[in-house]
């Protein structure tokens, strides 16, 4: 009886460890997402020396029509991007006069 319940303890206590381990990743998940929508919110409207000082040098810039520009940052690496397992993707899209006019990111 004894080595039964103790074979139950240890596969709940498997079970739970697996379960938190699920709930912590899901926590952090929240955490970057949530800022990473407020560092876009905060590079929308700013200029892109603001986005260079916080995010580091961009990834990929390519120039668009009127003088427009876009900038990528690839990689949790960079600058203030938050580390996950996944690769995070920031595109800024900036006009001639250095302005960021919109600031998106994604995961892979």
């Amino acid at each position: 009886m004894i080595e039964i319940l103790t074979l139950f303890s240890f596969v709940l206590i498997l079970g739970l460890a697996l379960k938190a381990q699920d709930w912590m990743e899901a926590f952090r998940m929240r955490k970057r997402r949530k800022y990473l929508n407020a560092l876009m919110g905060r590079l929308e409207g700013g200029t892109l020396r603001e986005a260079n000082r916080t995010l580091g040098d961009p990834t990929e810039i390519v120039a668009g029509s009127g003088g427009r520009l876009m900038y990528v940052w690839k990689g949790p690496e960079q600058g203030e991007i938050p580390e996950a397992e996944e690769l995070v993707i920031v595109t800024v899209i900036a006009e001639a006069d250095g302005t960021v006019t919109k600031a998106a990111w994604e995961q892979r």
